[in-house]
Protein backbone atom coordinates (compact mmCIF):
# COMPACT_ATOMS: atom_id res chain seq x y z
CA UNK A 1 0.00 0.00 0.00
CA UNK A 2 1.38 3.40 -0.99
CA UNK A 3 2.00 5.91 1.76
CA UNK A 4 -0.27 8.94 1.80
CA UNK A 5 1.56 11.85 0.15
CA UNK A 6 0.81 14.24 3.01
CA UNK A 7 2.52 11.81 5.37
CA UNK A 8 5.40 11.08 3.02
CA UNK A 9 6.33 14.66 2.08
CA UNK A 10 9.02 16.40 4.11
CA UNK A 11 7.57 19.94 3.96
CA UNK A 12 3.91 20.88 4.18
CA UNK A 13 4.06 23.56 1.47
CA UNK A 14 4.26 20.93 -1.27
CA UNK A 15 0.91 19.65 -2.52
CA UNK A 16 0.66 16.34 -4.33
CA UNK A 17 -0.76 18.10 -7.39
CA UNK A 18 2.17 20.53 -7.63
CA UNK A 19 4.63 17.75 -6.92
CA UNK A 20 3.38 15.56 -9.75
CA UNK A 21 3.20 18.56 -12.08
CA UNK A 22 6.80 19.56 -11.31
CA UNK A 23 7.99 15.96 -11.73
CA UNK A 24 6.57 16.12 -15.26
CA UNK A 25 7.50 19.66 -16.23
CA UNK A 26 11.12 19.81 -15.03
CA UNK A 27 12.31 16.89 -17.22
CA UNK A 28 10.37 18.38 -20.13
CA UNK A 29 12.21 21.66 -19.62
CA UNK A 30 15.55 19.87 -19.49
CA UNK A 31 14.76 18.05 -22.74
CA UNK A 32 13.80 21.33 -24.42
CA UNK A 33 17.00 23.10 -23.32
CA UNK A 34 19.07 20.14 -24.52
CA UNK A 35 17.49 20.31 -27.97
CA UNK A 36 18.30 23.91 -28.89
CA UNK A 37 20.01 27.08 -27.63
CA UNK A 38 17.85 29.48 -25.64
CA UNK A 39 16.36 32.14 -27.89
CA UNK A 40 17.09 34.84 -25.31
CA UNK A 41 20.79 34.62 -26.17
CA UNK A 42 22.30 37.25 -28.47
CA UNK A 43 24.21 34.50 -30.28
CA UNK A 44 24.05 30.73 -30.59
CA UNK A 45 26.96 30.36 -28.17
CA UNK A 46 25.26 32.54 -25.56
CA UNK A 47 22.01 30.67 -26.18
CA UNK A 48 23.69 27.36 -25.38
CA UNK A 49 25.23 28.93 -22.29
CA UNK A 50 21.78 29.93 -21.04
CA UNK A 51 20.37 26.51 -21.93
CA UNK A 52 23.12 24.61 -20.11
CA UNK A 53 22.77 26.83 -17.06
CA UNK A 54 19.04 26.16 -16.98
CA UNK A 55 19.65 22.40 -17.29
CA UNK A 56 22.00 22.47 -14.29
CA UNK A 57 19.50 24.59 -12.37
CA UNK A 58 16.67 22.20 -13.21
CA UNK A 59 18.66 19.08 -12.33
CA UNK A 60 19.45 20.55 -8.91
CA UNK A 61 15.82 21.55 -8.38
CA UNK A 62 14.60 18.10 -9.41
CA UNK A 63 16.81 16.50 -6.78
CA UNK A 64 15.56 18.93 -4.12
CA UNK A 65 11.97 18.34 -5.20
CA UNK A 66 12.32 14.59 -4.77
CA UNK A 67 13.73 15.03 -1.29
CA UNK A 68 10.87 17.38 -0.37
CA UNK A 69 8.36 14.93 -1.79
CA UNK A 70 9.63 12.17 0.50
CA UNK A 71 11.41 10.06 -2.09
CA UNK A 72 14.18 7.58 -1.25
CA UNK A 73 17.45 9.16 -0.22
CA UNK A 74 19.35 6.15 -1.60
CA UNK A 75 18.31 7.09 -5.14
CA UNK A 76 19.55 10.64 -4.65
CA UNK A 77 23.14 9.40 -4.24
CA UNK A 78 23.50 8.41 -7.89
CA UNK A 79 21.41 11.32 -9.18
CA UNK A 80 23.74 13.81 -7.52
CA UNK A 81 26.48 13.01 -10.02
CA UNK A 82 24.13 14.03 -12.83
CA UNK A 83 23.70 17.42 -11.15
CA UNK A 84 27.48 17.86 -10.99
CA UNK A 85 27.76 16.88 -14.65
CA UNK A 86 25.14 19.49 -15.50
CA UNK A 87 27.16 22.22 -13.80
CA UNK A 88 30.33 20.95 -15.49
CA UNK A 89 28.74 21.26 -18.91
CA UNK A 90 27.45 24.78 -18.14
CA UNK A 91 30.86 25.83 -16.81
CA UNK A 92 32.67 24.45 -19.87
CA UNK A 93 30.31 26.44 -22.10
CA UNK A 94 30.87 29.58 -19.99
CA UNK A 95 34.64 29.24 -20.27
CA UNK A 96 34.43 28.75 -24.01
CA UNK A 97 31.94 31.59 -24.49
CA UNK A 98 33.84 34.08 -22.31
CA UNK A 99 37.23 32.89 -23.62
CA UNK A 100 38.30 32.58 -20.01
CA UNK A 101 39.40 29.01 -19.20
CA UNK A 102 39.23 29.83 -15.48
CA UNK A 103 35.78 31.43 -15.36
CA UNK A 104 33.99 30.30 -12.19
CA UNK A 105 30.96 28.07 -12.60
CA UNK A 106 29.21 29.74 -9.65
CA UNK A 107 28.74 33.47 -9.12
CA UNK A 108 29.39 33.14 -5.41
CA UNK A 109 29.18 36.87 -4.68
CA UNK A 110 25.38 36.67 -5.09
CA UNK A 111 22.56 34.56 -3.65
CA UNK A 112 22.00 33.11 -7.13
CA UNK A 113 25.41 31.43 -7.08
CA UNK A 114 26.36 31.17 -3.42
CA UNK A 115 23.32 29.19 -2.24
CA UNK A 116 23.41 26.45 -4.90
CA UNK A 117 27.21 26.20 -4.62
CA UNK A 118 27.16 25.68 -0.86
CA UNK A 119 24.09 23.46 -1.19
CA UNK A 120 25.78 21.23 -3.76
CA UNK A 121 28.92 20.91 -1.62
CA UNK A 122 26.76 20.05 1.40
CA UNK A 123 24.81 17.38 -0.48
CA UNK A 124 28.08 15.71 -1.43
CA UNK A 125 28.74 15.20 2.29
CA UNK A 126 25.19 14.32 3.29
CA UNK A 127 24.82 11.75 0.50
CA UNK A 128 28.31 10.33 1.09
CA UNK A 129 29.57 11.44 -2.31
CA UNK A 130 32.83 13.10 -1.26
CA UNK A 131 34.31 11.67 -4.44
CA UNK A 132 32.42 14.39 -6.35
CA UNK A 133 33.90 17.28 -4.34
CA UNK A 134 37.13 17.65 -6.37
CA UNK A 135 34.95 18.12 -9.45
CA UNK A 136 32.81 20.76 -7.68
CA UNK A 137 35.98 22.50 -6.49
CA UNK A 138 37.32 22.65 -10.07
CA UNK A 139 34.14 24.44 -11.15
CA UNK A 140 35.04 27.17 -8.66
CA UNK A 141 38.83 27.20 -8.86
CA UNK A 142 39.43 26.87 -12.58
CA UNK A 143 42.16 24.57 -13.95
CA UNK A 144 44.84 27.17 -13.14
CA UNK A 145 43.47 27.73 -9.59
CA UNK A 146 42.83 31.40 -10.40
CA UNK A 147 39.77 31.69 -8.15
CA UNK A 148 40.89 29.87 -5.00
CA UNK A 149 40.27 31.30 -1.55
CA UNK A 150 37.33 33.49 -2.58
CA UNK A 151 35.19 32.65 0.45
CA UNK A 152 35.96 31.44 3.97
CA UNK A 153 32.89 29.24 4.41
CA UNK A 154 33.21 27.50 1.04
CA UNK A 155 36.89 26.82 1.72
CA UNK A 156 36.07 25.59 5.24
CA UNK A 157 33.51 23.11 3.91
CA UNK A 158 35.81 21.89 1.13
CA UNK A 159 38.68 21.44 3.60
CA UNK A 160 36.90 18.35 4.98
CA UNK A 161 37.22 16.67 1.59
CA UNK A 162 40.27 14.62 0.61
CA UNK A 163 42.13 17.48 -1.07
CA UNK A 164 44.24 20.49 -0.18
CA UNK A 165 42.37 23.77 0.19
CA UNK A 166 43.17 27.44 0.66
CA UNK A 167 43.05 30.11 3.36
CA UNK A 168 40.47 32.86 3.16
CA UNK A 169 39.36 35.61 5.54
CA UNK A 170 36.48 36.80 3.35
CA UNK A 171 32.82 35.86 3.80
CA UNK A 172 31.07 36.92 0.62
CA UNK A 173 27.50 36.57 1.94
CA UNK A 174 27.36 37.55 5.60
CA UNK A 175 23.62 37.22 6.23
CA UNK A 176 22.72 34.63 7.37
CA UNK A 177 25.98 32.75 6.75
CA UNK A 178 28.08 34.54 9.37
CA UNK A 179 26.42 32.43 12.08
CA UNK A 180 27.18 29.25 10.13
CA UNK A 181 30.81 30.34 9.79
CA UNK A 182 30.89 30.91 13.56
CA UNK A 183 29.51 27.39 14.08
CA UNK A 184 32.19 25.86 11.85
CA UNK A 185 34.83 27.85 13.75
CA UNK A 186 33.53 26.91 17.23
CA UNK A 187 35.77 25.35 19.82
CA UNK A 188 33.14 22.83 20.97
CA UNK A 189 29.84 21.42 19.75
CA UNK A 190 27.76 23.14 22.42
CA UNK A 191 28.90 26.48 21.07
CA UNK A 192 28.46 25.26 17.50
CA UNK A 193 24.83 24.30 18.17
CA UNK A 194 24.15 27.76 19.59
CA UNK A 195 25.38 29.35 16.36
CA UNK A 196 23.51 26.81 14.21
CA UNK A 197 20.25 27.63 16.01
CA UNK A 198 20.85 31.32 15.35
CA UNK A 199 21.64 30.55 11.71
CA UNK A 200 18.48 28.50 11.15
CA UNK A 201 16.30 30.98 13.01
CA UNK A 202 17.19 33.72 10.52
CA UNK A 203 17.91 31.53 7.47
CA UNK A 204 14.70 32.06 5.51
CA UNK A 205 14.23 35.72 6.47
CA UNK A 206 17.80 36.70 5.61
CA UNK A 207 17.58 34.97 2.23
CA UNK A 208 14.62 37.10 1.14
CA UNK A 209 16.65 38.21 -1.89
CA UNK A 210 17.07 34.68 -3.20
CA UNK A 211 15.10 33.92 -6.40
CA UNK A 212 13.25 30.99 -4.79
CA UNK A 213 12.07 32.96 -1.74
CA UNK A 214 8.29 32.76 -1.16
CA UNK A 215 7.86 30.56 -4.24
CA UNK A 216 5.25 28.50 -2.36
CA UNK A 217 2.88 31.49 -2.08
CA UNK A 218 0.19 31.93 -4.76
CA UNK A 219 0.37 34.95 -7.05
CA UNK A 220 -2.47 37.41 -7.72
CA UNK A 221 -4.13 34.80 -9.97
CA UNK A 222 -3.85 32.12 -7.29
CA UNK A 223 -1.12 30.20 -9.14
CA UNK A 224 1.98 28.73 -7.54
CA UNK A 225 5.16 27.49 -9.17
CA UNK A 226 8.88 27.25 -8.62
CA UNK A 227 8.69 25.87 -5.09
CA UNK A 228 10.72 22.66 -4.77
CA UNK A 229 11.60 22.83 -1.08
CA UNK A 230 13.30 25.18 1.36
CA UNK A 231 16.31 23.39 2.81
CA UNK A 232 19.46 24.47 4.58
CA UNK A 233 21.56 21.51 3.48
CA UNK A 234 24.61 23.39 4.72
CA UNK A 235 23.32 23.25 8.32
CA UNK A 236 22.93 19.47 8.00
CA UNK A 237 26.41 19.13 6.53
CA UNK A 238 27.84 21.22 9.37
CA UNK A 239 26.34 18.83 11.95
CA UNK A 240 27.88 15.90 10.09
CA UNK A 241 31.30 17.49 9.63
CA UNK A 242 31.54 18.73 13.21
CA UNK A 243 30.56 15.31 14.56
CA UNK A 244 27.53 16.58 16.50
CA UNK A 245 25.74 13.49 17.83
CA UNK A 246 22.64 15.14 19.29
CA UNK A 247 21.10 17.56 16.80
CA UNK A 248 17.57 17.31 18.28
CA UNK A 249 17.58 21.03 19.19
CA UNK A 250 17.66 21.81 15.46
CA UNK A 251 14.66 19.64 14.56
CA UNK A 252 12.23 22.42 15.39
CA UNK A 253 13.44 24.43 12.39
CA UNK A 254 11.45 23.67 9.24
CA UNK A 255 14.44 24.15 6.96
CA UNK A 256 16.75 21.72 8.73
CA UNK A 257 16.99 18.46 6.68
CA UNK A 258 16.86 16.11 9.67
CA UNK A 259 15.89 13.05 7.61
CA UNK A 260 18.95 13.50 5.44
CA UNK A 261 21.22 13.99 8.45
CA UNK A 262 19.77 10.88 10.12
CA UNK A 263 20.32 8.90 6.93
CA UNK A 264 23.91 10.14 6.61
CA UNK A 265 24.69 9.13 10.19
CA UNK A 266 23.03 5.74 9.81
CA UNK A 267 24.95 5.02 6.59
CA UNK A 268 28.38 6.03 7.82
CA UNK A 269 29.82 2.86 6.28
CA UNK A 270 29.31 4.52 2.88
CA UNK A 271 31.41 7.43 4.09
CA UNK A 272 34.29 5.12 4.89
CA UNK A 273 33.97 3.50 1.46
CA UNK A 274 33.88 6.86 -0.32
CA UNK A 275 36.91 8.04 1.64
CA UNK A 276 38.80 4.95 0.52
CA UNK A 277 37.80 5.60 -3.08
CA UNK A 278 38.75 9.26 -2.84
CA UNK A 279 42.10 8.43 -1.29
CA UNK A 280 43.07 6.56 -4.46
CA UNK A 281 40.91 8.66 -6.77
CA UNK A 282 43.15 9.99 -9.52
CA UNK A 283 41.84 12.16 -12.35
CA UNK A 284 43.40 12.95 -15.70
CA UNK A 285 42.23 15.13 -18.57
CA UNK A 286 42.25 13.85 -22.14
CA UNK A 287 45.50 14.72 -23.90
CA UNK A 288 47.56 14.33 -20.74
CA UNK A 289 49.86 11.35 -20.01
CA UNK A 290 48.37 8.64 -17.81
CA UNK A 291 49.80 9.25 -14.30
CA UNK A 292 49.42 5.62 -13.16
CA UNK A 293 49.05 2.34 -15.03
CA UNK A 294 45.71 0.64 -14.41
CA UNK A 295 41.99 0.70 -15.20
CA UNK A 296 40.35 4.07 -15.79
CA UNK A 297 36.83 5.22 -16.72
CA UNK A 298 35.11 8.47 -17.68
CA UNK A 299 31.57 9.67 -16.83
CA UNK A 300 31.39 11.05 -20.39
CA UNK A 301 30.63 7.55 -21.72
CA UNK A 302 29.03 4.48 -20.17
CA UNK A 303 31.10 1.30 -20.37
CA UNK A 304 34.30 3.31 -20.85
CA UNK A 305 36.43 1.34 -18.37
CA UNK A 306 39.75 0.33 -19.94
CA UNK A 307 43.40 -0.22 -19.10
CA UNK A 308 46.03 2.48 -19.72
CA UNK A 309 49.78 2.04 -19.15
CA UNK A 310 51.56 4.86 -17.34
CA UNK A 311 52.63 7.61 -19.72
CA UNK A 312 50.12 6.83 -22.50
CA UNK A 313 48.16 9.86 -23.67
CA UNK A 314 44.57 9.75 -22.38
CA UNK A 315 42.15 9.94 -25.33
CA UNK A 316 39.14 12.26 -25.69
CA UNK A 317 35.61 10.85 -25.79
CA UNK A 318 32.94 12.50 -27.91
CA UNK A 319 30.16 13.79 -25.63
CA UNK A 320 28.17 16.89 -24.70
CA UNK A 321 30.09 17.40 -21.47
CA UNK A 322 33.15 19.25 -22.76
CA UNK A 323 36.64 18.15 -21.74
CA UNK A 324 36.94 14.41 -21.11
CA UNK A 325 38.01 13.62 -17.54
CA UNK A 326 39.32 10.11 -16.88
CA UNK A 327 38.97 8.77 -13.32
CA UNK A 328 40.92 6.01 -11.63
CA UNK A 329 38.76 2.95 -10.97
CA UNK A 330 39.26 1.82 -7.34
CA UNK A 331 38.32 -1.69 -8.48
CA UNK A 332 41.45 -2.76 -10.37
CA UNK A 333 40.30 -6.33 -11.02
CA UNK A 334 41.09 -7.66 -14.47
CA UNK A 335 37.70 -8.47 -16.10
CA UNK A 336 39.24 -11.28 -18.18
CA UNK A 337 40.24 -13.30 -15.11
Amino acid sequence: MMMNFHVKRRQQFLSEKNYQLALKEIPQGIKLFESEPARSGSSEAEGWLISYRMIAFDLFNLLVLKYTGGESIEAMRSELEGVVEGYERATNQLREYSRDPNASGFQVDSFDGYCPCLGLISLCYLLHRRDLLPRVAELLDGPDKNNVGMDFLIEDFLSYAPMDRYESDTLLVTEPFESLADAMDSADNKDALKHLRKFLKRWYKDLAGAPWHDAHKPDAQGRTGGYYGYWSFEAGAAVLLLGIDDDSSLHTYLYYPKDLVDWAKAHSVLEAKQNAVAATGLRCEAGQPCPKGGYWMTPAKSGSRRYFPQGQEMPPVASDYGTTIWQWDPNQADPTL
